[in-house]
């Protein structure tokens, strides 16, 4: 019999009477899970081995201990809904955990592993917190309805170690074609930005782009104010020694450092304008 067979056979009776809660651990194979059982405490890895299969119905909860996480080289089906999604989350989640003497944190546990010899692999409306990877998956055949991610360490969601655009608490959807699914209020596929070792190119131009624009509107700003003053103290002195200054030189310098004031705060404006209108993108 399997560590996991074990765990629910002797666990289930008694955490339906004193603990609402089923602790599991090892080989998942063959288990449809309800939310009956919940909470699901995860205590070692779970695995799905190839070519076996396990289930995972609406309302269920998974509480992940520190360095735990779910492998699938099987079939994984995920068959949550709108109204009671699956949810996947660190122990120390008090959402779902009230005894939880801790926050939760970001890293908390490791997430789901999805390898390349995996066979169906479909999530649909699961919410997933707190991991170190969110879903790293080598299937690119793997499917994704309506899942929020929230608040994972290094990254929500890879594919073949590429990562996707996934925001936090906003509806992902992926449908195994390479590309997510196409919806207005779902981002296009490019790398996660602020991601070590996985920025797209698009990501570093808008990069480049934002921080030379505030470089630019910084520079600009304090080379307007710098000639401003300079015209404001010029004017002043000019008016108090009119009779004894030359005319023409001084009329130069005037509209010098007009100019530079003029020609400093308009970059100054362009340049921090360039640098909000990157967050657009």
């Amino acid at each position: 019999m399997s560590p996991i067979r074990k765990s629910l056979q002797f666990s289930l009776p008694i955490a339906a009477v004193l603990f609402a809660e089923t602790h599991i651990t090892g080989d998942i194979t063959g288990m449809t899970f309800e939310s009956g059982g919940n909470p699901y405490i995860v205590e070692q890895d779970i695995l799905i081995p190839a070519g076996n299969k396990a289930v995972i119905k609406e309302g269920c909860v998974f509480l992940f201990k520190p360095f735990t996480g779910l492998t699938v080289n099987g079939h994984l089906l995920v068959d949550g809904t709108a109204e009671q999604p699956v949810i996947f989350t660190s122990i120390n989640d008090g959402e779902y955990n009230p005894a939880s003497e801790q926050l939760p944190n970001p890293f908390d546990w490791n997430g789901i592993l999805v390898s390349r010899e995996s066979g169906t692999v479909a999530l649909k409306n699961f919410n997933l917190r707190f991991s170190v990877y969110g879903i790293k998956s080598q299937n690119t055949n793997i499917q994704i309805d309506n899942g929020l991610f929230r608040q994972n360490g290094q990254f929500h969601f890879t594919i073949n170690d590429k990562i996707q655009f996934v925001q936090d608490n906003i509806a992902y959807s992926y449908s195994g074609t390479g590309e997510p699914d196409a919806t207005p209020e779902k981002p296009k596929l490019a790398d996660q930005p602020g991601q070590a070792g996985g920025k797209s190119k698009s990501s570093k131009t808008v990069k480049i782009i934002r921080y030379s624009s505030l470089g630019i509107g910084i520079a600009g700003t304090i080379t307007g104010v710098a000639f401003g003053i300079k015209t404001a103290v010029h004017l002043a002195e000019w008016k108090a020694h009119n009779d004894d200054w030359d005319y023409e030189q001084h009329t130069d310098m005037h509209y010098g450092y007009t100019a530079g004031t003029v020609i400093g705060s308009a970059l100054g404006v362009l340049g921090l304008a360039g640098f909000g209108i990157t967050f657009l993108f």
